[in-house]
């Protein structure tokens, strides 16, 4: 939507000392921001353009700088420029988990996902671990809230189906009812988006450092369900099943977590994101002409039919209650 401004980018790299390079544009987001590699004679470099009016990088770059301290694989911030919008960052490639894995044969994609995905539970472990860093919001029922009503303000509009102001409130008072029964202790950083198209492959590093994490800028304290549910019901690809039961009892494993309360989490959470996603994709091709998020909605909407089929018990009213509406 916003146009790189390739005079005042000359003029941010010239003012580092990068003089001669080539810059192509390699990936946008769902937000306003975009980013382009930079290549200088044998250095590549990753420009991220945040348009200020539009975006703030002070979030991106306090949970960069923590994860960098902490010794995840974030990338490296050289230079920032707050006025223009402009982050220069250490460049990760262009191994994505999805590209590499979109890929794969048949034969292959099963192991290889396998060995990703497991590398990736490894990385959430040990940032579970973590030191929760300062002056990061708490992932609450208001925001919980807020979120999953993008689904009757974007989504049901988009789709023409009506839905009385009744109906609203008792959605309203439904989820508020559940989000009580989510564990309120073991609290800790949440990436909220933390799936194949955000994590790069590292193959360089060791252990959870071969990891590169991408998009965190939306961080907040919460449940360490939460990223688990990101990484296993991802909108943009397909698991393999029998691989994601797997991943999910490693998660366990590795994590010693007591079961029963983290599956309530995992349970409310895979709900309450997929039908906050719904809302998001809806919002993005109506607001912001983003229409081709669009064809990712039928996936995730299969996502929340399939966890509606498992009739939870924490989740039963609501599940009855969507049935009208998905």
């Amino acid at each position: 939507m916003f146009q790189l401004d390739e005079i005042a980018a000359k003029r941010f790299l010239e003012a580092k000392g990068i003089l001669q390079y080539k810059i192509t544009k390699v990936a946008g987001d769902a937000s306003f921001r975009s980013y382009y590699r930079i290549l200088n004679a044998d250095k590549s470099f990753i420009l991220m353009y945040a348009p200020p009016s539009h975006e703030d990088i002070k979030p991106f770059i306090k949970i960069d700088k923590f994860l960098v301290r902490n010794k995840f694989s974030a990338p490296k911030i050289f230079v920032i420029d707050h006025k223009e919008g402009f982050i220069l960052l250490e460049d990760f490639g262009d191994d994505t988990y999805g590209k590499v894995l979109a890929k794969k044969s048949e034969i292959d994609l099963k192991t290889t996902e396998l060995s990703l995905y497991k590398s990736a539970v490894d990385c959430l472990v040990e940032l579970h671990k973590s030191e929760i860093p300062k002056d990061v919001s708490f992932y609450n029922e208001e925001l919980l809230l807020r979120e999953v009503m993008l689904f009757t303000d974007w989504y049901l509009p988009l789709k023409k189906i009506s839905i009385t102001e009744a109906e609203k409130q008792k959605f309203k008072n439904l989820w508020l009812e559940i989000f009580s029964h989510l564990d309120k202790k073991n609290q800790v950083l949440v990436l909220r988006d933390f799936h194949a198209d955000n994590l790069m492959i590292l193959p360089k590093r060791k252990f959870f450092r071969k990891v590169g994490l991408l998009d965190f800028q939306d961080a907040v304290i919460g449940s360490k369900a939460y990223d688990l549910v990101s990484l296993l019901e991802d909108a943009r690809r397909d698991l393999v099943e029998e691989n994601r039961n797997q991943i999910f009892q490693y998660y366990l494993e590795k994590s010693q977590s007591e079961k029963t309360s983290f599956v309530t989490d995992y349970e409310i959470l895979s709900l309450q994101r997929n039908i906050k996603i719904i809302g998001i994709f809806a919002r993005l091709s109506v607001r912001d002409g983003k229409h081709h998020y669009l064809n990712l909605l039928p996936r995730v909407i299969d996502l929340v039919k399939k966890r509606i089929s498992l009739n939870s018990q924490a989740l039963a009213e609501m599940c009855k209650f969507l049935e009208k509406f998905i």
